[in-house]
């Protein structure tokens, strides 16, 4: 004899698929808003991230130009010195200047600092890339060494040339952004070619200038791969 389910209990087990699947789907697509949000957050984070570590790498290019200039001005102005070469008066004019050249690097860090703050910053899910950035900002204290050492140079430098040579004019170099002091060049020649303690003082200049140039190459080198790595996870 066949038996028959009641209707009633056809209908119950038939809400009960409904109402299992209307949950299924709700959890569903719950994960689904979440995973957009944290995406879209994450995505924020590092839009944010790449324009400020483009301008860390503004900023090192624009110091990097200016050290290879204050690097070969030390080496023009010691040659010319020890009068391996000869230079014209407007060269040894530029060259004096440069060689007093420092810059201050100096990173921005509001972004950092406010995803920091907000927590934000860890919604990077590379662990490795995060690590790569908060190393990177390290890293600008090591710069401030350099910058120390290469101002105490430049001031050295400039008091020599004060005491050695009148200062004319003071020059502004508008379409390099440049900025010229322009000592006497005939008083340059006279007191300082051949001063050994000069001569001393540009190879000191140079050596620092060296290092500024490999460590600036390096930064730029490191924040180059961060902002590909960053650009890929976009």
């Amino acid at each position: 004899m066949e038996v028959h389910k009641p209707k009633f209990v056809k209908g119950f087990i038939a809400e009960i698929l409904v109402i299992v699947i209307g949950i299924s789907l709700a959890v569903t697509a719950e994960h689904i808003v979440e995973k957009y949000q944290h995406h879209k957050e994450e995505s924020g984070v590092i839009k944010r991230m790449v324009l400020e570590l483009q301008r860390d790498s503004s900023d090192l290019v624009y110091n990097l130009n200016y050290h290879q200039k204050a690097l070969d001005a030390d080496s023009l102005l010691t040659k010319w010195s020890r009068k391996e070469i000869e230079l014209p008066q407007d060269s040894i004019v530029i060259y004096a200047s440069r060689s007093m050249v420092f810059t201050f690097f100096a990173s921005s860090t509001a972004e950092i600092d406010a995803l920091k703050g907000s927590g934000k910053l860890y919604l990077i899910q590379d662990h490795e890339l995060l690590s790569s950035i908060l190393k990177h900002y390290d890293r600008y204290d090591d710069f401030k060494i350099s910058t120390d050492l290469t101002m105490r140079i430049s001031h050295r430098l400039g008091d020599m040339y004060s005491d050695n040579a009148g200062l004319n004019t003071y020059v502004s170099n508008v379409q390099n952004q440049e900025k010229i002091y322009a000592y006497n060049p005939q008083e340059l020649e006279k007191n300082l070619r051949g001063n050994k303690r000069y001569e001393n003082l540009l190879q000191e200049k140079r050596v620092v200038d060296a290092f500024v140039i490999q460590q600036t190459k390096g930064a730029l080198k490191r924040l180059k791969k961060i902002i590909e790595k960053l650009n890929n996870q976009h």
